[in-house]
């Protein structure tokens, strides 16, 4: 063995990596480890937390969501507007096209604001108060379909409303209590919203009752665009009563079918006055929070019992946990490549929250030169809405460079945008991480804190695969 050789093999055995005589040079192969630290911090998310409660009556020309209003909601840490359109002036005749522009601009503004709405219908706020016949619940969503349309990328999710006081399904004064007439709202329903949106009904039961099936969703139905799998729930009285006012038929029958059906759909609503219970705790909330999957909860109403979770202590972990929070762990990365060579990452999260994403979202590598500033991404294939609570995901990877791309220092980000064009690239709506010295702000991303020296000097193995980071 020559001297050369030797001293080739033993740097190998130093380096603990896998090297090959090559024209005397070695392929290193070592990845570098990085350790990331938690944080109990209270910050905003798209698509989940506590809302803020508005309405408007469209057509009376006034109520409108102001673009001052809802950037107040999301500086102040909310990210979603429950919005109620009350059409009480249209209850026999078609919407106008100034109630429709009314509708629209209230996406409009929020879409500005960088928050997200829960739009629902109704046409009466009592429950002696005339709701509308089916024929014009009808007529109005065909008249929306191009509103839920246009504005999709702003809507978290469609609560089905129309039907009897506050588009709950009940105290319907045009006899709409029945299933042919759920089974028609619903229909529409899933006609008129674009199929990357959820709806939500009330009550378990009207789901069931719909498709004709008892059992809950399965990985293997889920984020299909089928109709089953665009279901969702919504409940108007959170830990009310032994039935939550008759949200559950079987209490323990029904929250077991939550607890698998709501790995795939999304669950929230809002607590209401006790009837024959005391008012939840927040370690009761929280149990039942984290069992059934819950999203999103009104900060509003009712503040009987969301007082109670401050009183008693356990407010800030209910806003850190409603819906997903996730947290880096560790990761380990190729920190020494050559233009054209092969890049590994290797990164562990874990998620924190009651509940899974629910709507589509990006996962994305950025590397950014540390001198120009010039970046490039590629978009992993990765579906995040499989992140689900208290489990830890993997994301492994084995990527190529451009051979194109400058020599010099690159950071390395982690990026979960909104696939949406018009909100793709804003912070507000990517997805801020549960960790210490990680989220940028500015751009959305949040900082692998490692920094990848990219050289024709280092020893790397050549990629020849498709995956390859592009210029942004």
């Amino acid at each position: 063995m020559t001297m050369n050789v030797l001293l080739i093999t033993l740097s190998c055995l130093l380096a603990v990596t896998s090297c090959k005589e090559d024209d005397k040079k070695i392929v290193v192969r070592e990845l570098k480890s990085v350790t990331y630290q938690p944080t109990e911090e209270i910050f905003p998310n798209p698509e989940r937390g506590f809302y803020k409660y508005s309405l408007i009556e469209p057509g009376s020309g006034s109520g409108a969501l102001s673009f001052t209003q809802v950037s107040n909601y999301r500086n102040s840490g909310i990210s979603l507007v429950m919005r109620y359109f009350y059409l009480k002036n249209f209850k026999d005749k078609p919407l106008s096209s100034d109630a429709l522009k009314e509708i629209d601009n209230d996406f409009e503004t929020t879409r500005r604001a960088g928050i997200k709405i829960i739009p629902r219908f109704a046409y009466s706020q009592a429950q002696d108060e005339p709701d509308a016949s089916l024929e014009i619940i009808i007529q109005h969503l065909d008249q929306l379909k191009p509103i839920f349309e246009k504005n999709s990328d702003v809507i978290a999710t469609v609560q089905a409303g129309f039907i009897g006081s506050w588009g709950e399904w009940y105290y319907s004064t045009n006899d709409l209590y029945n299933a042919n007439s759920r089974r028609e709202v619903i229909k529409k329903l899933l006609q008129v919203v674009p199929k990357n949106r959820t709806i939500q009904v009330r009550t378990p039961a009207y789901k069931q009752e719909y498709f004709n099936r008892k059992s809950a969703l399965t990985l293997e139905e889920a984020f299909t665009g089928s109709d089953i799998s665009r279901v969702g729930h919504h409940n108007d009285c959170f830990l009310a009563s032994s039935t939550d006012y008759g949200t559950y038929e079987n209490p323990v029958v029904d929250k077991a079918f939550l607890n698998n059906e709501c790995l795939y759909v999304p669950i929230g609503g809002e607590t209401c006055p006790p009837d024959g219970v005391d008012p939840a705790t927040s370690t009761k909330a929280q149990n039942d929070m984290r069992y059934l999957r819950w999203t999103y909860l009104n900060e509003d109403y009712y503040k009987g019992v969301n007082n109670t979770w401050i009183t008693d202590g356990g407010m800030d972990n209910i806003k850190r946990e409603l819906g997903y929070r996730f947290q880096l762990s560790s990761g380990e990365y190729t920190n020494n490549v050559k233009p054209g060579g092969l890049f590994k990452s290797r990164i562990s999260i874990k998620n924190l929250g009651y509940a899974p994403l629910y709507n589509p979202r990006l996962v994305e590598l950025i590397l950014q030169n540390v001198e120009s500033g010039e970046k490039y991404k590629i978009q992993l294939d990765v579906e995040p809405r499989f992140w689900h609570p208290l489990e830890n995901v993997i994301i492994e990877e084995e990527v190529g460079l451009p051979i194109n791309i400058p020599q010099g220092d690159y950071k390395l980000y982690l990026h979960l945008p909104d696939p949406e064009p018009a909100l793709y690239g804003k912070p507000a709506y990517s997805i801020r991480l549960a960790n210490d010295n990680v989220w940028e702000a500015s751009t959305g991303y949040n900082n692998l804190n490692i920094t990848i020296n990219v050289s024709s000097e280092n020893m790397s193995e050549n990629y020849s695969g498709e995956k390859i980071f592009e210029k942004i």
